[in-house]
């Protein structure tokens, strides 16, 4: 009995050897899984580089692929495309540019018995390659503004991307082949312009590189319009009454602007004359400013394919011009000076220097008088040397109330 229990057993056992034996082949055959992570990594005009993730128990991989038509033709007619189960990578070549394709890849396990198994399809993906980098394509600015400059290019066939660089820095991605960029105002931009075929998956399969120079924003505003402390006003009423307006090119532009745009105005806000000017100055002669002044304000631009665009325009600036005067001797110490009524003038400022031919001529305002004033007697003068005199009215438009700034003046020698 003892001996039949133990023959039992030993069968019990060689059984359970033989179903561990069969069913570690069938585990093998079983464990098949499909390949993940597939992904684009690289792309030139005529390969696409695909990686995947590593199947332990894989012997290598297959890689099929289709250019959209459905039938998909694997790499090679090896045993395996791809042999090692850490070998997840393959450059797949003789492609054409700017062409989509799908790719798939299975897992390929090896029995025990040495015949091969191939795994179930992973998900297809779709791959793309790179638009040709000899393309012919040029960029043109077609629009400035202050914060803008806008510009457009040739399409390039396959492309259905555009990376967009400015200054070397990534500033857009489009589909159309054309942008405007947020730039500083008065600034010089370089571009940079590359085709794209972007795959599905979002792979961005990069062409060559487009590029142009010399994009210009529209010129910040001027300053200093019509400032006489920095020589740009000029209004000497007994000579004529030509104006010279002046302004300073604004500090923060990195190219000086094509030219300038110049509006005048009256005092009331009625628009007067408009004037153009490749200079930083000015001449109008406007009849109805004569002794009553007037407003004025410029605006830069630069000019692109034959167009202009402007930059802002500075704040008004108003101009009161000085009484037009006239002096004569009255004694041995004193002169008199004469003027005419400047328009909506409320009182006026005498100015006198007694001598004006030194280094440094020191200047008084000697009296203030009302609006129905028109001249003055100065009994302070010095034989032997020159005094000088000038009239500063000061005006009132509506609310506001502005005054004349020293232009000129007239002086006699006293001997």
């Amino acid at each position: 009995m003892k001996n039949r229990n133990l023959s039992i057993l030993k069968a019990f056992i060689f059984v359970m050897m033989a179903v561990c034996f069969f069913s570690n082949g069938t585990l093998k055959a079983s464990a098949a899984s499909e390949v993940k992570g597939l992904t684009q990594t690289r792309s030139e005009e005529d390969s696409v580089t695909v990686s995947w993730k590593s199947l332990k128990n894989a012997y290598g991989y297959d890689v099929f692929i289709s250019s959209g038509n459905g039938k998909y033709k694997r790499l090679t007619n090896k045993t395996c495309d791809v042999v090692g189960s850490k070998n997840t990578k393959k450059k797949i070549s003789n492609l054409t540019s700017s062409r989509t394709y799908y790719v798939v890849v299975k897992a390929v396990y090896k029995k025990e018995n040495g015949k091969y198994k191939i795994g179930p399809a992973g998900k297809r993906l779709e791959v793309v390659t790179s638009p040709s980098k000899t393309a012919k394509s040029t960029i043109k600015q077609i629009k400035a503004t202050p914060h803008y400059i806008r510009f457009k290019w040739d399409k390039v066939r396959g492309a259905n991307r555009y990376i967009v660089y400015v200054n070397d820095k990534k500033k857009a991605v489009v589909k159309k082949n054309a942008v405007s960029i947020r730039v500083r105002t008065g600034s010089v931009n370089n571009v940079r312009v590359v085709p794209v075929k972007r795959s599905g998956s979002g792979f961005m399969a990069k062409g060559g590189n487009i590029e142009a120079y010399d994009f210009y924003s529209s010129p910040k505003r001027p300053k200093r319009v019509a400032a006489f402390r920095y020589n740009n006003l000029l209004w000497q009423p007994t000579e004529s009454n030509t104006v010279t307006i002046g302004w300073t090119k604004a500090a923060g532009d990195k190219y000086d602007p094509t030219g300038y745009q110049m509006e005048v105005y009256s005092l009331e806000g009625r628009r007067l004359n408009l004037y153009y000017s490749t200079k930083t100055k000015l001449s109008i002669n406007i009849p109805s400013v004569e002794n009553k002044g007037f407003k004025v304000r410029v605006r830069a631009y630069v000019k692109i394919n034959g167009k202009k665009y402007f930059g802002k325009w500075t704040d008004m600036q108003t101009v009161i011009p000085q009484a037009k005067i006239s002096m004569k001797r009255t004694g041995r110490n004193s002169v008199e000076i004469n003027w005419e009524s400047v328009k909506n003038a409320t009182k006026y400022h005498v100015y006198a220097c007694n001598d004006i031919k030194a280094e440094k001529p020191e200047w008084y305002e000697v009296a203030t008088v009302g609006a129905g004033t028109n001249s003055y007697e100065y009994n302070n003068c010095i034989e032997g040397k020159y005094t000088a005199m000038y009239v500063i009215p000061e005006v009132q438009v509506g609310r506001n109330t502005y005054k004349a700034s020293y232009t000129w003046h007239l002086y006699m020698n006293i001997e």
